[in-house]
């Protein structure tokens, strides 16, 4: 059984695109057309390092699915921990759930205890890694390769 962490409700399914290269202007699940999501993602860097992040994502409505792109990620927490503390930059992180936008708004104004903050996480109901295959002619009954993603680029350690 999964614990959940926030006391909101679980929403979104989450995908988290490795791939630099390729973008989901449609939803890898069912092919709709995705739109936009601007949400809080919290988001666990290792050690003992939770931030909420503002990101925007794409969105399948239809699916009720978030897509976020790794590299921009990846960017923005190496920006963000260049001031705080550089020695994390590199450390295992995990994208995990949304904050309340106001909640996390009020918070950026004024801090709250991690207690009452816990009021305003919804969780995600679903996790999922996104994997694309090889593109090109394959004998008949051939599975197409994986394609493995390229290594990150800032979010390394040095």
């Amino acid at each position: 059984m999964r614990h959940k962490f926030g006391y909101l409700p679980q929403k979104y399914n989450f995908s988290l695109n490795p791939y630099p290269e390729i973008r989901f202007s449609k939803c890898p699940d069912c092919q709709n057309k995705t739109g936009q999501r601007k949400l809080p993602l919290l988001i666990h860097v290792d050690p003992k390092n939770l931030i909420a992040l503002n990101y925007t994502n794409r969105y399948c409505n239809r699916c009720d699915m978030l897509i976020a792109h790794k590299d921009e990620i990846e960017h923005l927490l190496t920006d963000m921990f260049l001031q705080i503390n550089p020695e994390y930059i590199g450390n295992n992180y995990l994208v995990f759930a949304t904050v309340e936008k106001k909640a996390w708004s009020e918070n950026m104004k004024n801090p709250k205890p991690f207690d009452e903050m816990l009021h305003h996480i919804h969780d995600f109901k679903s996790y999922q890694d996104i994997r694309m295959t090889m593109g090109g002619w394959f004998q008949n009954g051939q599975i197409p390769p994986v394609m493995e993603p390229a290594p990150s680029k800032e979010w390394v350690k040095k």
